[in-house]
């Protein structure tokens, strides 16, 4: 794969689906590739839910869920959101579940940050929020990120696909957490970061309703909506001042160690002959 490639031809078009992505085909620092058909990244894809806010399972795309060859799932929503909106991505790929919740979200039914907002507990969200929320996320939830990152570490999980609500902020971090511990350079993981925001355009119209309902501005929100190649920018500068790198932060943080970050290297990264990739 292109490692310059659109978001249009990164992302795998399935029905029911508008963010479902292969996390590989990124350049590694020391010559190798990032391995592609072993990590997807996507928003939730739900049995049951409002159809202008989730991506609802599509029975009649059974074969292409199942040809990804997925055989774990990780569901980073908080618990709310999964009871509501239940995730079938295991159930359409035939893979075990693995539920992290994370309750820090962003774009979703029932994010912390969307509650706060409507309810009057933030005036407005914008791009410097936005790199406090993930630079807050890294703090709090080293545990789940960690566990998650862990999964990568054993072949016999892989394939992987991690999810959020949207695949933006909490399946972004993470993303972007893996990338960068294999050596991803900062460039090409911003921009993975930011084509959330070109396969899921103008997403503040769908929560523009309640926004009115509750007497609130949305467009003091905006920023919440998008990927702002900004706030990964800060993100990563973050994790370098902070832990010197992501396998800093996994280690100090997350309790991974040394050893886990290199079978994840040795799972996830793949030499490329001349020509290809």
């Amino acid at each position: 794969m292109n490692n310059d490639a659109p978001a249009t031809i990164r992302r795998i078009p399935i029905q029911g689906t508008s963010n479902l992505r292969d996390a590989g085909g990124y350049p590694a620092r020391d010559g190798r590739t990032v391995a592609t058909g072993r990590l997807f990244r996507s928003e939730a894809l739900v049995v049951r839910g409002d159809e202008a806010l989730h991506s609802i399972y599509d029975e009649s795309a059974g074969a292409r869920y199942r040809d990804l060859g997925v055989r774990t799932v990780v569901d980073l929503r908080a618990d709310l959101e999964t009871e509501r909106a239940p995730s079938a991505w295991a159930r359409a790929c035939g893979a075990e579940l693995v539920r992290l919740p994370v309750a820090e979200g962003g774009e979703g039914a029932d994010t912390n940050y969307l509650r706060m907002l409507l309810d009057g507990e933030l005036d407005s969200f914008d791009v410097a929020d936005m790199a406090t929320f993930y630079a807050d996320m890294l703090l709090r939830r080293a545990e789940q990120l960690g566990a998650a990152y862990r999964i990568l570490a054993d072949p016999h999980r892989l394939p992987v696909l991690v999810h959020c609500a949207a695949g933006k902020d909490r399946t972004g971090v993470f993303v972007a957490l893996v990338l960068s511990s294999l050596g991803v350079p900062d460039e090409h993981i911003v921009r993975d970061y930011a084509m959330t925001e070109v396969l899921r355009p103008n997403r503040i119209d769908a929560y523009a309703g309640r926004f009115a309902a509750a007497g609130r501005d949305v467009e003091a929100a905006r920023a919440l909506f998008g990927s702002p190649a900004a706030a990964m920018e800060a993100t990563l500068r973050y994790l370098d001042e902070r832990f010197g790198g992501a396998a800093g932060y996994l280690a100090e943080m997350a309790g991974v160690p040394a050893g886990v970050v290199d079978a994840v290297r040795a799972n996830l990264l793949v030499s490329v002959s001349p020509g290809r990739g």
